[in-house]
């Protein structure tokens, strides 16, 4: 009978904790209507719903002036929509053996190759983070780490972005966009870490 008893007011109190864990009732906003949507005659633009657009810009990594892009005020993001992580490969300079019998002329990047070659590439990555707004308004930093090779080349890249951002083809778009950094080659690979801002 114990048993019976506190099997069940355990599963009370497990259903209990995680309704309150899914839906607080002390957050106080009501939940966000559908939206509605209208049927439209081919031809006829009467009933389609006006959006209101604003202008914002994306800047960063060594790139001049940023173009601004649309915004669309009906787009509303949520926290997890907000929220940053880190996509991509994982960047990180690969083990390197010596040879004491030969000679190294490798070396990493050194800073004014590093702003030399984002500044050629960086444009294209802005780009992408504009597209990948898709009409949000959003504030936000975006970080993107490059592995360049020994041959100048990005061989992984890995963006830090949010979640928005990602869904919306931004690790896709950044590493088509990484074959135009322009970085000499050197002989040694070097990890580059560039900040973008979004506002």
């Amino acid at each position: 009978m114990r048993f019976w008893l506190g099997l069940a007011i355990g599963l009370a109190l497990g259903a209990t904790g995680t309704y309150l864990a899914l839906e607080p009732p002390w957050r106080g906003e009501a939940p966000a209507a559908p939206p509605e949507v209208a049927e439209v005659e081919p031809g006829d633009d009467a009933g389609a719903p006006t959006r209101k657009k604003g202008r914002r810009k994306a800047r960063g990594g060594g790139s001049g002036g940023a173009a601004p892009y649309e915004i669309d005020e009906q787009v509303v993001l949520t926290d997890a929509d907000r929220r940053p992580e880190w996509r991509g490969d994982a960047v990180a300079l690969p083990a390197r053996t010596l040879d004491l019998g030969q000679a190294d002329d490798g070396r990493p990047l050194d800073d004014g190759e590093i702003q030399a070659g984002l500044a050629r590439g960086s444009g294209a990555i802005v780009g992408c983070i504009q597209d990948a707004t898709a009409g949000a308004a959003l504030q936000a930093e975006v970080t993107v780490q490059l592995l360049v090779g020994a041959d100048g080349k990005v061989g992984k890249l890995r963006v830090r972005a949010p979640a928005w951002l990602h869904r919306h083809g931004l690790l896709a778009c950044a590493r088509r966009a990484a074959r135009g950094f322009g970085f000499p080659a050197t002989g040694a690979p070097t990890v580059v870490t560039a900040p973008f801002h979004l506002e």
